[in-house]
């Protein structure tokens, strides 16, 4: 019986098959662990883009801001006319003014001047008088706090109301210390008014009983 004798060249051959076998098992383990890194990636990535919460964006609201405030100084309106004195006819006809009539209060002095251009009615009492004067002179509005600014127009920081039988006044302090009452018409507070220019000259100190009295003598106007 004849024994299988291996010779350098079968020897050889075996080498190589197993060598063969071995690169073969080697490029599919690698193919294997490459698919396996694969699918386990795009698994992971998967899991994490359904776990990951959708980012909720909240609307934030702007910071409330108070409204500016504009400060208005408005005093009591006068309502009650001075009752007490003596009537006092002045005032001329014409397009612009009409003759009027006002109390006069005991204790004032009172001067009237008249032609056919003007009229000047004057009240006085110590160092404070009030002058209401219808002439041929300029006009323009009167504005007071919270109203718009408009040229040419006079600004007044503060005033009084005074109410008359036919119309509504507004007292205003001048620059100067002095005051100067306008009176409201459809398009706002405007001087001259119906009765004329009126203006008051007051003592310093100024006496707010005396001041009292001349309001009340603007309340007491009537056509």
């Amino acid at each position: 019986m004849e024994e299988n004798q291996i010779t350098p060249a079968n020897t050889q051959n075996i080498s190589q098959g197993s060598t063969k076998k071995i690169n073969i098992w080697m490029i599919i383990s690698v193919i294997l662990i490459v698919a396996i890194i694969g699918i386990g990636a795009y698994m992971l990535g998967k899991k994490q883009n359904v776990s990951q919460p959708t980012p909720v964006v909240k609307s934030i609201s702007p910071t409330s801001v108070p409204p500016s405030v504009t400060q208005t100084i408005v005093s009591p309106t006068i309502t009650k006319p001075t009752a007490s004195g003596k009537k006092v006819s002045a005032g001329i006809k014409n397009q612009f003014f009409s003759p009027y009539t006002v109390t006069v209060p005991v204790g004032w002095e009172d001067k009237h001047t008249s032609n056919t251009a003007s009229d000047v009615l004057t009240l006085t009492k110590g160092q404070n008088t009030l002058t209401i004067s219808q002439a041929a002179a300029g006009g323009g509005s009167c504005i007071f706090p919270g109203d718009t600014p408009e040229p040419m127009a006079q600004t007044f920081t503060s005033f009084v109301g005074i109410t008359s039988t036919s119309s509504q006044f507004r007292r205003g302090m001048s620059q100067d210390g002095s005051y100067t009452v306008c009176e409201q018409k459809s398009g706002g507070y405007a001087f001259p008014t119906s009765y004329g220019y009126i203006t008051y000259a007051v003592a310093t100190p100024t006496d707010q009983s005396t001041l009292a009295e001349m309001d009340g003598i603007i309340a007491s106007l009537s056509k």
